[in-house]
């Protein structure tokens, strides 16, 4: 199915095949009305012209192949006036359709209507037709032509609409495409920066800890190996979103879920195993917030202990409060160590940025900054969503 598709948007195959299809029998039949219409060389000339415009209309869609089966017609014009019953006359109209359609310009609806005013005057003079007394009113006719005309034209003029509508939404399409591609590396960026970020702090913290204090190295070891798994895991997790041969049933459908607000004490027993004091309180009666939210949160809360434990110094302290208020949730995590301080020459980091397009994301916001001389407060605001009070 795939190979007849291809096929068929292939223009210059189909357009090949389609005037084969169509052309031998309409040449056949075209050949015997003009050996029994009209006796000697005339016949041999009316059959000429009709092969030429049938291998014109091989190439529909070029302008120059449609004048080539004008000029055909035309001969059979002056050749005589019966030419318009030869069943090669519907190639004009297609040829027209077909200009129109994939072309710009508007000659050949001129020359369909100078063409069916030739037609009408020839089929009114000429001495066969009259003698053959053949109908219908040269009015009637020429009336009849035009209308063909105009229809192939107009037929084409949609078309075309068509065809520019189409490429204009494939061109919407790609865009879109690229758009979602750029969110989805910057989501897949802020994750790994996250999970990296936090367990690279977590690591740093034990190691200088195990190294000022040699009796607990089996403790810090133990740390160090259990932060290290969890990072593996949740990189396994964003690695799998990459993978494009990933299937339902697969390694990667036994990977646990996104953290979420209910994962919070263990991402504080992390930091406090890392040495930060860390406290959590709640206020208020939780409402969902749905998996997405939950995920920002929690990020926040993680990349707020990560700056904690790499700038707020030893002895530092942090706690976590959690507010459901009756409008919004309130995630507030403060320090008491001291506030970083940006390093001239150094660019600044992609945490604050971070967190604050992931609460953008799901329609909250975020500040963050310096409480007095020591200390450092993250604050994230996320509306309830409607239903949810």
């Amino acid at each position: 199915m795939r190979a007849v598709m291809r096929w068929v948007a292939a223009p210059r195959a189909f357009d090949a095949v389609a005037a084969f299809v169509v052309g031998v029998p309409l040449f056949l039949l075209s050949v015997v009305v003009a050996v029994l219409s009209v006796p000697g060389e005339r016949a041999a000339i009316l059959v000429a012209a009709c092969l030429l415009a049938h291998v014109a209309f091989a190439f529909r869609r070029d302008l120059r192949a449609f004048f080539v089966i004008a000029v055909a017609l035309a001969v059979q014009a002056v050749v005589t006036g019966l030419f318009i019953v030869l069943p090669t006359v519907v190639l004009f109209p297609l040829a027209l359709y077909s200009c129109t359609a994939y072309g710009r310009s508007y000659l050949p609806v001129v020359v369909g209507l100078a063409g069916a005013g030739l037609a009408a005057a020839r089929f009114a003079t000429d001495s066969s037709v009259a003698a053959a007394h053949l109908g219908p009113d040269p009015w009637m006719l020429l009336g009849l032509l035009v209308a063909v005309v105009v229809a192939a034209w107009g037929l084409g003029l949609y078309r075309r609409t068509q065809l520019v509508y189409v490429n204009l939404l494939k061109e919407q399409a790609g865009v879109s495409a690229a758009q979602a591609t750029l969110a989805e590396r910057a989501r897949i960026a802020r994750e790994m920066h996250d999970v990296v970020a936090h367990a690279l702090a977590v690591i740093v913290a034990q190691a200088r800890g195990g190294r000022l204090i040699p009796e607990r190295a089996t403790e810090v070891l133990a740390t160090v190996e259990e932060t290290g798994r969890q990072a593996l895991t949740e990189m396994r997790g964003l690695v799998g979103v990459l993978r494009s041969d990933t299937a339902v049933g697969s390694e990667a459908g036994d990977l646990r879920p996104q953290p979420g607000l209910a994962e919070l004490p263990e991402l504080l027993d992390r930091a406090r195993a890392a040495g930060l004091a860390v406290t959590m309180t709640t206020a208020g009666r939780a409402r969902p917030i749905g998996p997405g939210a939950e995920l920002a949160l929690y990020r926040v809360v993680q990349e707020a202990l990560t700056n904690t434990l790499k700038h707020a110094g030893g002895g530092a302290s942090s706690s976590v409060r959690l507010s459901w208020t009756p409008v919004d949730l309130e995630v507030t995590v403060a320090d008491d160590g001291r506030a970083p301080a940006p390093t001239a020459g150094t660019a600044p980091g992609n945490g604050l940025a971070g967190m604050r397009e992931r609460l953008l994301a799901v329609g909250g916001t975020l500040s963050a900054g310096a409480a007095g001389e020591r200390g450092f407060v993250v604050t994230a605001r996320l509306p309830y969503q409607k239903g949810a009070v």
